[in-house]
């Protein structure tokens, strides 16, 4: 007899093994969710409550590890890591349906989370849900700009931005993202009144020769619904629409989708600011806030993706953990968007200048694509697509 082998398929490759195995289908479905183990993290709750639900996790066979302060009653709440499978968990929240403290509450959104985990993310534009079948969408970026952070991005004439955004949509990208505002870290806003006359020529031309899904990156109510008026479909919002509240009513009363991002502050001050308690759960919190303040201004759910804001507000190595860590963002039930290309966190480990820094750009997206990404936004379109052909494939064998 062979020695044991370590399997380590994902979700999907449980199913398959066991099928190649000639396991029973109906045994199949009963023990496919025993070989999935989750992590669940709860930030704060009622130590009754908590204290219960370790009793019940621990019935069944799983774990909830608590602060140490829990057992003595020293606190009133405390954070709670439940740790068990995917069957244990789907237990667990018949049991809570019957217990108080608001545990009735959280086995809702245990169901909830276990739908999300179990659901492709839709990304509707104009009518149209640009994600399905699995597919995972390649944002180009034009900068209309005179001091983007990656010189050959810029492209402050007209014409030449125009021409930009029809090369990167023959080399495959799936929309198009205009900005007339530089936020590298430590930029200063430029005047309204030119982000507007920049980016409105170049999508109004893009529309008119045939573009269907046009981007424009703006914090400006003013110059979202102006480019909204000329054709854009898409708000992408580097702060998750907190800068002016009034964009989310512009975008929900226009129809239009939007990309909500983690921030900390504005671009001229974001990098002061890299001290995190818990890096991931501010940021799931923060995007969490942006999109129900978002829904609650009508805008539909399904027209929501979420980015967590590589390089904005955070250290390189806070940007390498969230990249490998991006799949905690899932249990939103949106689609993520990775913004890693030619990002400076690339240069610090690897020593390049942003114009070589391309073959780190392909290497972060394809780990940001197989640890949950959707959508992934580029300088290099063509690049890009070639490498996304591969990733697809390996994360579609094994997905995460």
């Amino acid at each position: 007899m062979r020695r044991p082998r370590l399997l380590d398929p994902g979700p999907g490759g449980i199913r398959a093994e066991m099928y190649r195995m000639g396991v029973d289908p109906s045994g199949i479905r009963i023990m496919e969710d025993k070989g999935r183990h989750l992590l669940v993290q709860l930030d704060t709750l009622d130590i009754r409550a908590a204290q219960i639900l370790k009793q019940d996790m621990l019935s069944i066979g799983g774990e909830a590890a608590l602060n140490r302060e829990a057992a003595g009653l020293k606190v009133k709440t405390t954070p709670v890591l439940l740790m068990g499978t995917v069957h244990q968990f789907r237990t667990l929240a018949e049991k809570l349906l019957k217990q108080a403290f608001g545990l009735k509450g959280l086995a809702r959104d245990l169901e909830e989370l276990f739908r999300n985990l179990g659901a492709t993310p839709s990304f509707v534009v104009a009518g149209k849900d640009l994600l399905a079948g699995g597919r995972v969408l390649v944002m180009g970026v034009v900068n209309v700009t005179e001091d983007s952070f990656y010189e050959n991005s810029r492209y402050p004439e007209v014409e030449e931005a125009v021409a930009k955004g029809f090369q990167m949509l023959e080399e495959g990208a799936d929309i198009i993202d205009i900005g007339g505002e530089s936020t590298r870290p430590g930029s200063r806003p430029v005047d309204e009144e030119l982000e507007t006359e920049r980016v409105l020529p170049v999508i109004r031309k893009l529309r008119v020769g045939g573009a269907k899904n046009l981007s424009v990156d703006t914090t400006r109510g003013s110059v979202a619904r102006k480019a909204l008026e000329e054709g854009a479909n898409i708000i992408n919002d580097i702060s998750g629409m907190n800068f002016e509240p009034e964009i989310r009513k512009i975008c929900a009363r226009t129809g239009a989708s939007a990309v909500l991002m983690h921030t900390r502050g504005r671009p001229e001050t974001m990098q002061q600011r890299t001290r995190y308690g818990d890096l991931m759960g501010e940021i799931c919190t923060s995007l969490e806030d942006s999109m129900d303040q978002a829904v609650g201004e009508g805008i539909s759910c399904e027209k929501i993706c979420l980015d967590p804001g590589i390089g904005f507000g955070k250290s390189p190595e806070q940007n390498v953990e969230v990249i490998a860590r991006l799949g905690e963002i899932r249990s939103l039930g949106r689609p993520i968007m990775a913004g890693v290309s030619r990002k400076s966190f690339i240069g610090h480990f690897s020593g390049a200048a942003v114009e070589d820094r391309l073959p780190g750009s392909l290497a972060a997206v394809a780990a940001a694509v197989l640890r949950g990404a959707n959508i992934v936004r580029v300088h290099d379109v063509a690049q890009t697509v070639q490498a996304l052909a591969v990733t697809r494939e390996i994360r579609e064998a094994a997905p995460c």
